[in-house]
């Protein structure tokens, strides 16, 4: 397939290199291909690069968006080529990793994306669909990676309230999982306790925690991984031995229903989103639903 535009989106205020990958990736493209049109654009705020990527997605024939971020950068551009997708476009994402823990492109991405470009190659692959309701709204969020209750949100929120080194994450999680409170969720019409549930579509997440055993990106499926309410003592050990050994799956499987019990953060890959109390939630799996240049 040729791609009629290529659009590389890049936060200028990242602390990663995200603008410096950005422009040398651009650089790449143009010295393999010199016809072929590739666009530097800039996020301005938080939320933007999903903008972007819906609205190059319409008025592009068929364009190859990539996302110079991590997860969360990702997360956005994810969401807004399958909303552009849903009415008719025909956008195609790429990633290039310059955040921390670069989840789904450790996964996912084993092709060079200079000549994926030249090649015209491309993958569908699953993608998540988080259904729910938030502030009295219907919300539907897409995820390419993870869909997390409990343990996932509570770090992530506490971590970007803070500039970040090695010491201080260490001092962070270990703080947050000492002091978090459990997640009760309504499943198979049972309340239960979680200090964690992860609905995955890769393997390992935050580069070390192995969450399940190598899944598929392509067969309609993901992977529920549940860690039940325990000490937090006990949980800092699973914690350890999962990054060791890793931990088997509950299930795998194309939906994953619950309700929440009071106001309930759900993680997708970057995005936290607050859920409200008394509410049905949602992940589905969407088979092979996001053309990804991998």
């Amino acid at each position: 397939m040729h791609y009629t535009s290529v659009v590389i989106i890049f936060n200028p205020n990242s602390t990663g290199p995200s603008k410096t990958l950005a422009s040398d990736l651009k650089r790449s493209i143009n010295h393999e291909l010199p016809d072929q049109k590739v666009l530097l654009k800039a996020t301005e705020y938080a939320g933007h690069a999903e903008k972007i990527a819906f609205d190059h997605a319409k008025r592009t024939a068929t364009p190859l968006i990539i996302s110079s971020s991590g997860d969360g950068g990702y997360n956005e551009v994810v969401n807004g080529i399958m909303r552009a997708n849903n009415e008719g476009a025909k956008a195609t994402a790429g990633l290039l990793p310059a955040g921390n823990a670069n989840d789904h492109h450790a996964n996912v991405h084993f092709v060079d994306i200079v000549q994926a470009v030249k090649n015209g190659t491309s993958k569908r692959i699953d993608v998540l669909r988080v259904i729910g309701t938030s502030r009295g709204k219907k919300i539907e969020r897409y995820g390419h990676s993870y869909a997390g209750f409990g343990l996932t949100p509570t770090v992530a929120r506490a971590l970007n309230q803070n500039k970040l080194n090695v010491f201080n994450q260490i001092w962070i999680v270990g703080k947050e999982l000492l002091s978090m409170r459990s997640t009760s969720l309504i499943v198979d019409g049972k309340k239960q306790s979680y200090d964690s549930v992860i609905c995955s579509n890769v393997d390992k997440m935050s580069k070390y925690l192995k969450i399940s055993t190598p899944s598929s990106l392509t067969d309609g499926k993901f992977e529920v991984t549940s860690f039940h309410k325990t000490h937090r003592a006990r949980l800092l050990l699973t914690l350890f031995k999962t990054s060791l050994f890793g931990v088997h799956e509950d299930k795998s499987v194309s939906h994953y229903d619950a309700k929440t019990v009071r106001k309930t953060a759900v993680q997708v890959d970057g995005e936290i989103i607050e859920l409200d109390a008394s509410t049905d939630v949602a992940v589905l799996c969407d088979k092979q639903a996001l053309p990804c240049a991998v």
